[in-house]
Protein backbone atom coordinates (compact mmCIF):
# COMPACT_ATOMS: atom_id res chain seq x y z
CA UNK A 1 0.00 0.00 0.00
CA UNK A 2 3.12 1.89 2.45
CA UNK A 3 2.01 5.15 -0.28
CA UNK A 4 5.19 7.99 -1.32
CA UNK A 5 7.21 6.91 1.65
CA UNK A 6 9.93 9.14 3.11
CA UNK A 7 11.96 6.11 4.12
CA UNK A 8 15.46 6.71 5.44
CA UNK A 9 16.72 3.37 6.52
CA UNK A 10 19.83 4.17 8.55
CA UNK A 11 20.52 0.77 10.02
CA UNK A 12 22.31 -0.65 13.00
CA UNK A 13 22.85 -4.23 14.04
CA UNK A 14 19.84 -4.30 16.35
CA UNK A 15 17.60 -7.12 15.17
CA UNK A 16 14.00 -7.46 16.28
CA UNK A 17 12.78 -10.35 14.20
CA UNK A 18 9.49 -12.17 14.28
CA UNK A 19 8.84 -15.55 12.75
CA UNK A 20 6.01 -15.95 10.31
CA UNK A 21 2.94 -17.85 11.39
CA UNK A 22 -0.27 -18.77 9.63
CA UNK A 23 -1.67 -15.92 7.58
CA UNK A 24 -5.20 -14.70 8.16
CA UNK A 25 -7.15 -13.48 5.16
CA UNK A 26 -8.76 -10.07 5.21
CA UNK A 27 -12.33 -9.77 3.99
CA UNK A 28 -12.99 -9.52 0.27
CA UNK A 29 -14.58 -6.16 1.10
CA UNK A 30 -11.31 -4.71 2.46
CA UNK A 31 -9.26 -6.25 -0.34
CA UNK A 32 -11.47 -4.60 -2.97
CA UNK A 33 -11.66 -1.31 -1.11
CA UNK A 34 -7.87 -1.25 -0.85
CA UNK A 35 -7.70 -1.41 -4.63
CA UNK A 36 -10.34 1.33 -4.78
CA UNK A 37 -8.30 3.45 -2.38
CA UNK A 38 -5.16 3.00 -4.48
CA UNK A 39 -7.21 4.29 -7.42
CA UNK A 40 -8.44 7.19 -5.27
CA UNK A 41 -4.84 8.13 -4.43
CA UNK A 42 -3.72 7.91 -8.05
CA UNK A 43 -6.59 10.17 -9.15
CA UNK A 44 -5.86 12.58 -6.29
CA UNK A 45 -2.29 12.88 -7.57
CA UNK A 46 -3.66 15.05 -10.38
CA UNK A 47 -4.83 17.69 -7.92
CA UNK A 48 -2.88 20.56 -6.40
CA UNK A 49 -5.58 21.31 -3.81
CA UNK A 50 -4.24 19.91 -0.55
CA UNK A 51 -7.46 20.42 1.37
CA UNK A 52 -9.53 18.68 -1.30
CA UNK A 53 -7.16 15.70 -1.32
CA UNK A 54 -7.24 15.32 2.45
CA UNK A 55 -11.02 15.70 2.44
CA UNK A 56 -11.40 12.98 -0.21
CA UNK A 57 -9.31 10.58 1.88
CA UNK A 58 -11.33 11.33 5.00
CA UNK A 59 -14.58 10.75 3.12
CA UNK A 60 -13.30 7.43 1.78
CA UNK A 61 -12.28 6.29 5.26
CA UNK A 62 -15.62 7.31 6.78
CA UNK A 63 -17.57 5.35 4.17
CA UNK A 64 -15.41 2.24 4.57
CA UNK A 65 -15.53 2.26 8.37
CA UNK A 66 -19.32 2.64 8.29
CA UNK A 67 -19.64 -0.59 6.26
CA UNK A 68 -16.82 -2.50 7.94
CA UNK A 69 -18.68 -4.03 10.93
CA UNK A 70 -20.98 -5.93 8.57
CA UNK A 71 -18.21 -6.92 6.14
CA UNK A 72 -15.01 -7.58 8.08
CA UNK A 73 -13.52 -10.99 8.72
CA UNK A 74 -11.67 -9.51 11.70
CA UNK A 75 -13.05 -6.09 12.62
CA UNK A 76 -10.16 -5.07 14.90
CA UNK A 77 -7.47 -5.87 12.35
CA UNK A 78 -9.30 -4.32 9.40
CA UNK A 79 -10.15 -1.15 11.32
CA UNK A 80 -6.47 -0.73 12.24
CA UNK A 81 -5.54 -1.40 8.62
CA UNK A 82 -7.81 1.37 7.33
CA UNK A 83 -6.71 3.85 9.96
CA UNK A 84 -3.10 3.17 8.92
CA UNK A 85 -3.84 3.43 5.18
CA UNK A 86 -5.54 6.79 5.41
CA UNK A 87 -3.07 8.21 7.94
CA UNK A 88 -0.17 7.34 5.64
CA UNK A 89 -1.89 8.72 2.55
CA UNK A 90 -2.50 12.02 4.32
CA UNK A 91 1.08 12.03 5.60
CA UNK A 92 2.31 11.83 2.01
CA UNK A 93 0.99 15.34 1.41
CA UNK A 94 1.75 16.76 4.85
CA UNK A 95 5.39 15.68 4.41
CA UNK A 96 5.73 17.94 1.39
CA UNK A 97 3.90 21.05 2.60
CA UNK A 98 4.66 21.43 6.33
CA UNK A 99 7.97 22.25 7.95
CA UNK A 100 6.96 21.07 11.43
CA UNK A 101 5.40 17.61 11.45
CA UNK A 102 6.19 16.55 15.01
CA UNK A 103 2.56 15.94 15.92
CA UNK A 104 1.86 13.98 12.75
CA UNK A 105 4.94 11.85 13.42
CA UNK A 106 3.78 11.12 16.97
CA UNK A 107 0.42 10.04 15.51
CA UNK A 108 2.33 7.57 13.32
CA UNK A 109 4.02 6.27 16.45
CA UNK A 110 0.69 5.70 18.15
CA UNK A 111 -0.62 3.87 15.07
CA UNK A 112 2.52 1.74 14.88
CA UNK A 113 2.21 0.74 18.54
CA UNK A 114 -1.46 -0.23 18.20
CA UNK A 115 -0.68 -2.28 15.10
CA UNK A 116 2.18 -4.05 16.84
CA UNK A 117 0.00 -4.80 19.84
CA UNK A 118 -2.44 -6.55 17.51
CA UNK A 119 0.36 -8.52 15.81
CA UNK A 120 1.79 -9.61 19.15
CA UNK A 121 -1.61 -10.84 20.33
CA UNK A 122 -2.59 -12.70 17.15
CA UNK A 123 0.45 -13.89 15.19
CA UNK A 124 0.78 -17.20 17.09
CA UNK A 125 -2.88 -17.69 17.91
CA UNK A 126 -4.91 -17.14 14.76
CA UNK A 127 -2.58 -15.38 12.33
CA UNK A 128 -2.12 -11.93 10.83
CA UNK A 129 -3.02 -10.88 7.30
CA UNK A 130 -0.09 -10.22 4.93
CA UNK A 131 -1.64 -6.86 4.10
CA UNK A 132 -1.56 -5.91 7.77
CA UNK A 133 2.13 -6.77 8.03
CA UNK A 134 2.67 -4.56 4.98
CA UNK A 135 0.80 -1.53 6.31
CA UNK A 136 2.55 -1.85 9.68
CA UNK A 137 5.87 -1.92 7.83
CA UNK A 138 4.90 1.27 5.98
CA UNK A 139 3.79 2.98 9.19
CA UNK A 140 6.96 2.03 11.05
CA UNK A 141 9.15 3.02 8.10
CA UNK A 142 7.61 6.48 7.90
CA UNK A 143 7.82 6.97 11.67
CA UNK A 144 11.46 6.00 11.93
CA UNK A 145 12.57 8.03 8.92
CA UNK A 146 12.93 11.24 10.88
CA UNK A 147 15.32 10.09 13.58
CA UNK A 148 18.64 8.29 13.39
CA UNK A 149 18.00 6.64 16.76
CA UNK A 150 14.57 5.48 15.67
CA UNK A 151 15.89 4.07 12.40
CA UNK A 152 18.55 2.15 14.30
CA UNK A 153 15.96 0.81 16.73
CA UNK A 154 13.23 -0.13 14.25
CA UNK A 155 15.11 -0.78 11.01
CA UNK A 156 15.35 -4.56 11.12
CA UNK A 157 11.79 -4.82 12.35
CA UNK A 158 10.62 -3.09 9.17
CA UNK A 159 12.44 -5.65 7.07
CA UNK A 160 10.75 -8.48 8.95
CA UNK A 161 7.30 -6.94 8.53
CA UNK A 162 7.74 -6.61 4.78
CA UNK A 163 9.17 -10.13 4.49
CA UNK A 164 6.20 -11.55 6.38
CA UNK A 165 3.88 -9.70 4.00
CA UNK A 166 5.69 -10.92 0.88
CA UNK A 167 5.93 -14.51 2.11
CA UNK A 168 2.28 -14.68 3.13
CA UNK A 169 0.65 -13.03 0.14
CA UNK A 170 0.26 -13.74 -3.55
CA UNK A 171 -0.22 -10.17 -4.81
CA UNK A 172 2.03 -8.13 -2.57
CA UNK A 173 3.02 -5.34 -4.93
CA UNK A 174 3.05 -2.76 -2.13
CA UNK A 175 5.08 -4.94 0.24
CA UNK A 176 7.63 -5.54 -2.51
CA UNK A 177 7.91 -1.78 -3.02
CA UNK A 178 8.61 -1.39 0.68
CA UNK A 179 11.17 -4.19 0.72
CA UNK A 180 12.81 -2.79 -2.41
CA UNK A 181 13.31 0.54 -0.69
CA UNK A 182 14.64 -1.19 2.42
CA UNK A 183 17.25 -2.99 0.30
CA UNK A 184 18.11 0.27 -1.47
CA UNK A 185 18.75 2.27 1.70
CA UNK A 186 20.21 -0.41 3.98
CA UNK A 187 23.99 -0.98 4.12
CA UNK A 188 25.28 -4.25 2.76
CA UNK A 189 26.45 -5.33 6.22
CA UNK A 190 22.80 -5.58 7.27
CA UNK A 191 21.52 -7.21 4.11
CA UNK A 192 20.88 -4.32 1.77
CA UNK A 193 21.93 -4.53 -1.85
CA UNK A 194 21.05 -2.96 -5.18
CA UNK A 195 20.59 -6.41 -6.74
CA UNK A 196 18.06 -7.42 -4.07
CA UNK A 197 16.36 -4.03 -4.32
CA UNK A 198 15.86 -4.43 -8.06
CA UNK A 199 14.51 -7.95 -7.54
CA UNK A 200 11.76 -6.60 -5.29
CA UNK A 201 10.96 -3.58 -7.46
CA UNK A 202 10.54 -5.92 -10.42
CA UNK A 203 8.39 -8.27 -8.30
CA UNK A 204 6.19 -5.28 -7.48
CA UNK A 205 5.84 -4.42 -11.17
CA UNK A 206 4.95 -8.03 -11.96
CA UNK A 207 2.39 -8.26 -9.14
CA UNK A 208 0.59 -5.02 -10.00
CA UNK A 209 -2.73 -5.59 -11.75
CA UNK A 210 -4.80 -2.41 -11.82
CA UNK A 211 -3.77 0.84 -13.51
CA UNK A 212 -3.30 2.48 -10.11
CA UNK A 213 -1.05 -0.31 -8.86
CA UNK A 214 0.99 -0.12 -12.06
CA UNK A 215 1.17 3.67 -11.74
CA UNK A 216 2.97 3.35 -8.40
CA UNK A 217 5.15 0.35 -9.26
CA UNK A 218 6.31 1.91 -12.54
CA UNK A 219 7.08 5.19 -10.78
CA UNK A 220 9.09 3.63 -7.97
CA UNK A 221 10.99 1.30 -10.28
CA UNK A 222 11.74 4.28 -12.54
CA UNK A 223 13.20 6.14 -9.60
CA UNK A 224 15.32 3.17 -8.61
CA UNK A 225 16.68 3.08 -12.16
CA UNK A 226 17.32 6.83 -12.05
CA UNK A 227 19.27 6.49 -8.80
CA UNK A 228 21.35 3.78 -10.46
CA UNK A 229 22.22 6.06 -13.36
CA UNK A 230 19.99 4.26 -15.91
CA UNK A 231 18.23 7.43 -16.97
CA UNK A 232 16.91 6.23 -20.33
CA UNK A 233 15.28 3.20 -18.73
CA UNK A 234 13.96 5.37 -15.92
CA UNK A 235 12.39 7.75 -18.42
CA UNK A 236 10.68 4.85 -20.21
CA UNK A 237 9.01 3.70 -17.00
CA UNK A 238 8.05 7.25 -16.05
CA UNK A 239 6.37 7.57 -19.45
CA UNK A 240 4.47 4.32 -18.81
CA UNK A 241 3.24 5.70 -15.48
CA UNK A 242 2.36 9.04 -17.09
CA UNK A 243 0.25 7.32 -19.76
CA UNK A 244 -1.93 5.76 -17.04
CA UNK A 245 -2.72 9.04 -15.23
CA UNK A 246 -1.94 11.95 -17.56
CA UNK A 247 -1.54 15.25 -15.77
CA UNK A 248 -0.44 13.78 -12.46
CA UNK A 249 0.96 16.56 -10.27
CA UNK A 250 2.86 13.91 -8.33
CA UNK A 251 4.69 12.77 -11.45
CA UNK A 252 5.30 16.37 -12.46
CA UNK A 253 7.11 16.99 -9.16
CA UNK A 254 9.26 13.89 -9.64
CA UNK A 255 10.08 14.85 -13.22
CA UNK A 256 11.21 18.25 -11.98
CA UNK A 257 13.48 16.58 -9.42
CA UNK A 258 14.94 14.31 -12.10
CA UNK A 259 15.50 17.24 -14.46
CA UNK A 260 17.61 18.81 -11.71
CA UNK A 261 19.59 15.60 -11.28
CA UNK A 262 17.85 14.32 -8.12
CA UNK A 263 16.04 11.02 -7.69
CA UNK A 264 12.95 10.60 -5.53
CA UNK A 265 14.74 8.41 -2.99
CA UNK A 266 17.53 10.94 -2.56
CA UNK A 267 14.97 13.72 -2.21
CA UNK A 268 13.03 11.81 0.47
CA UNK A 269 16.20 11.16 2.42
CA UNK A 270 17.33 14.80 2.30
CA UNK A 271 13.88 16.36 2.73
CA UNK A 272 13.02 14.40 5.86
CA UNK A 273 15.26 16.58 8.03
CA UNK A 274 16.49 13.79 10.24
CA UNK A 275 15.97 14.66 13.93
CA UNK A 276 14.27 17.95 13.02
CA UNK A 277 10.77 16.56 13.41
CA UNK A 278 11.20 14.48 16.53
CA UNK A 279 10.02 14.90 20.07
CA UNK A 280 13.23 15.81 21.96
CA UNK A 281 12.08 13.57 24.82
CA UNK A 282 11.41 10.62 22.52
CA UNK A 283 14.06 10.54 19.84
CA UNK A 284 13.34 6.98 19.07
CA UNK A 285 11.09 6.09 21.17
Amino acid sequence: MKVVKPCILIMAAFVCSVSSFAAKAMSSFTMQKYRDFTECRAQASKSTDYNAIIESYGKFEKEVLAQLPAQATDLEQEKLFWESCVRLAKFEYIFNIKADIKQERLALKSQMERNEKYISAHRKKDGVAPLFYMITGDTTSCYMSFSVASAMFHGMRVKTLYENAVEGGTNMWAANLGLGQWMFYAPGLLGGSMKKAEKHFLAAVKASVTDAEKFYTYTYYAQFLFERGKKDDALAYMQKADSLYPGSNYLARIKKLNANGTGLFTYNREHSGVDQNTDPDAKDL
